[in-house]
């Protein structure tokens, strides 16, 4: 997608087909780079530390991967509009510790639990893009005080302390639901939540892609002043973008209160840094108008393979900040040296 975007209606479409070719080229290359990357670090750990490349090591990478990178596909939609959500993280805990208070102390089955969960997600996400619209302000800046709220009142609504779902406050019943076996269990030594990311990624990517909706994103993105000329509301399209991102943090709240049964108010913390570290990394730049979901999901591997990688050889945990620190720095510089290569095209 070129930066320009799509003109006032009367711009050729000629020019902008040859835009979208070039855009979607970049994303395929991109996607393709990172995979590489991806597959050489965990055969070159695996080289030195065989362990590294049983199933199960490799299950519980792509399912530490999988409770960000989740959220890491919805963020591509906000970023390729020019917008960023760092209350991400806000939103997963306050809506896995939402969910599992009504299941606990309201006698919710845990399935209703898990629905609430998600409509918490959605609605948190959407007063971030209502909030930004009402005060005129980049989501950006909602999302500094967001953050800082939405952990305040989970914090206060637990006292700082984790939230069982195993037996209910008022007669210490136990609570007994398929809801942890299927989404909390595992397939063929595979965790439910892997299966979740890998089937989200498939239709945000399609979403993103194929859509209006997200055409539209990437229009804004592009060029958000022709986007209205054209016809886009770009007031309503924050709003969906930031309620899509809050959707996907309750997606991941719920596969992360089926697999653990519990709730901890520190849980997701970090979690904004991650998010838009994988989207970054996976090829959807901070200047909008383009992005790559399947990237982002990419990207989150790539992360969590680093992090394990970290483990397996002993480095000092608090280096795994530092080494990801670096591999977005190369990502951005990346993706500025593509975007002047087709600036230079265009």
């Amino acid at each position: 997608m070129s930066n320009d975007g799509p003109g006032a209606p009367s711009a050729p479409r000629h020019g902008s087909s040859l835009a979208r070719r070039f855009g979607t080229r970049v994303a395929r290359s991109n996607q393709l780079g990172v995979a590489i990357v991806t597959v050489v670090l965990i055969f070159g750990i695996g080289s030195q530390h065989s362990e590294f490349l049983r199933v199960k090591s490799l299950a519980n990478i792509a399912q530490s991967a999988s409770a960000f990178g989740i959220i890491a596909l919805g963020m591509v939609f906000l970023m390729a509009m020019r917008e960023l959500d760092l209350s991400v993280g806000g939103i997963y805990s306050l809506s896995l510790i939402t969910a599992a208070l009504v299941i606990r102390d309201g006698g919710v089955d845990p399935w209703v639990g898990g629905l609430i969960a998600l409509v918490a997600g959605v609605l948190l996400g959407m007063l971030n893009g209502i909030a930004a619209n009402f005060l005129k302000l980049p989501v950006l800046i909602i999302s500094l005080a967001a953050t800082s709220i939405y952990r305040g009142i989970g914090l206060i609504r637990t006292n700082a302390t984790g939230v069982s779902t195993i037996q209910r406050a008022a007669d210490n019943e136990k609570i007994t639901s398929s809801f942890y076996d299927v989404l909390g269990g595992e397939y063929f030594g595979v965790p439910a939540i892997v299966y979740a990311f890998l089937l989200a990624a498939v239709v945000m990517s399609f979403v993103f892609r194929f859509t209006r909706f997200g055409f539209a994103i990437r229009a804004i993105g592009s060029n958000p002043q022709a986007a209205a000329l054209s016809g886009y509301s770009v007031a309503r399209l924050r709003v969906a973008a930031t309620a899509l991102v809050g959707a996907m943090a309750g997606l991941s709240a719920v596969m992360t209160l089926a697999f653990f049964e519990a709730a901890d108010p520190n849980q997701g913390l970090g979690y904004e840094f991650l998010v838009i570290a994988a989207a970054i990394i996976g090829g959807t730049g901070l200047a909008g108008g383009r992005g790559s979901v399947g990237g982002a999901a990419l990207g989150a591997i790539i992360i969590s393979v680093i992090q394990a990688g970290l483990v397996q050889f002993g480095v000092n945990p608090n280096a795994g900040l530092l080494v990801t620190g670096t591999v977005i720095l190369a990502a951005v510089a990346l993706d500025s040296v593509i975007r002047r290569r087709q600036a230079r095209a265009s």
